[in-house]
């Protein structure tokens, strides 16, 4: 998916590339094309809450004019600084030594950079101030989008806390953590990172990129349930042969990555045509290696492990996945999407192949091993 982010980002500033259209806000009659702004028809129920205790007291510890370690060590028991810490595999004084390093700039920080939020204190006050008055409108927007692309056939319920700080520890931008329990996942989000890409932009614009960064997560959770309550998902098929692996990979990541993607970018075969091709020949090429090591076990096996890796997710599966995805919809409509979803791995890529067969969809075909194997799957049994 980072993949498919860089491409957009390439794209975006690429010499003669052709400006995306403005976007106006998601709302009945607006100018957005991306598919997740559509209005939802299932009867999902995704419920998305925020909790900006953890933002609100680094601001307000930030603000004083010396580093206090007493309050340094009350805010290691708020839960979003707790899952951070918790996630850096550091102890807590680590935590509280980056914390003071904001205050001392000769101080050299291990893993909690809080000096550059306390420079841009004022910046992130204002955001926090206009994301707190409009916290309805943001969970509502992005459970709308979340629910948008999710199939009609059978309902679903997610419950996802987002709990808003700085400072997260590594590159992440956010990281799922589990509740108490393990009965309730939650998403720590770190503001800073999580909006750097439109740090320039109006906060408007930087609220509605964390809609979609929420409703990223809040339907990776909804579509895993909807997989694991859909026959069509947990049956082996066989008639995809040693392609099975391979298309349910890029079925799985398709429909999440699509939300990688800034609504600008919408269609992604008019917008992002060479990434497009670049993701769809990565997919077909293994398609290929796939079909060749057919009568050699180890090079078989060899491709399987790597598409089992999580790299391969980002890296080919997830890209080539968002494409499918946007090509059906723009091609065949929302309905038809929903549809090939519902139907299972082998469903969701005869429908792109279907869209990517009408003149002048601008799609890229794919493999013909693919599409060969698509056709037996499909042919009437021998007698």
């Amino acid at each position: 998916m980072r993949r498919l982010v860089a491409a957009v980002l390439f794209c975006a500033g690429c010499a003669g590339a052709p400006s995306p259209p403005p976007f106006t806000a998601p709302a009945p009659g607006s100018g957005s094309r991306a598919p997740y702004d559509l209005p939802p028809v299932a009867g999902d129920t995704v419920r998305i809450s925020l909790d900006m205790r953890a933002a609100r007291e680094i601001l307000a510890l930030l603000a004083r004019p010396t580093f206090s370690s007493a309050d340094a060590k009350q805010l290691e028991s708020v839960p979003a600084v707790e899952y951070a810490i918790r996630d850096s595999n550091r102890p807590p004084e680590t935590f509280e030594r980056d914390l003071a390093a904001a205050f001392d700039e000769q101080s050299r920080i291990a893993v909690f950079d809080f000096r550059k939020i306390r420079e841009d204190r004022t910046r992130w006050e204002d955001l926090l101030a206009m994301i707190s008055t409009r916290e309805v409108e943001l969970a509502k927007l992005a459970s709308d989008r979340a629910r948008a692309l999710l199939p009609a056939d059978r309902v679903v319920s997610v419950r996802l806390p987002f709990y808003l700080t700085f400072g997260l520890p590594g590159r992440s931008d956010h990281i799922m953590v589990p509740g108490a329990g393990g009965a309730e996942w939650g998403v720590v989000v770190d503001l800073a990172r999580a909006l750097s890409d439109v740090e320039s932009s109006a906060p408007a614009d930087q609220i509605k990129h964390l809609s979609r960064l929420m409703a990223s997560e809040a339907y990776q959770r909804a579509w895993a349930e909807y997989r694991a309550a859909n026959p069509a998902w947990n049956r082996h098929d066989p008639r995809l042969g040693q392609l099975e692996p391979l298309l349910r990979a890029v079925a799985d990541a398709g429909p999440v990555a699509i939300y990688s993607v800034d609504e600008n970018f919408f269609p992604l075969a008019v917008w992002l045509r060479e990434p497009m091709k670049s993701s769809i020949d990565d997919l077909n090429r293994v398609a290929d290696r796939l079909m060749s090591a057919e009568a050699d076990l180890d090079a078989r096996m060899e491709v399987a492990t790597e598409i089992k890796k999580p790299d391969f997710s980002s890296r080919v599966a997830g890209p080539a996945g968002a494409f499918l995805a946007d090509g059906i919809i723009q091609v065949s409509g929302l309905e038809a999407y929903r549809a090939a979803l519902a139907g299972g791995p082998r469903t969701f890529f005869e429908a792109y192949d279907r869209a990517a067969a009408v003149k002048g969809s601008g799609l890229v075909p794919l493999a013909k091993s693919i599409r060969d194997r698509l056709a037996a799957a499909t042919a009437p049994a021998a007698p």
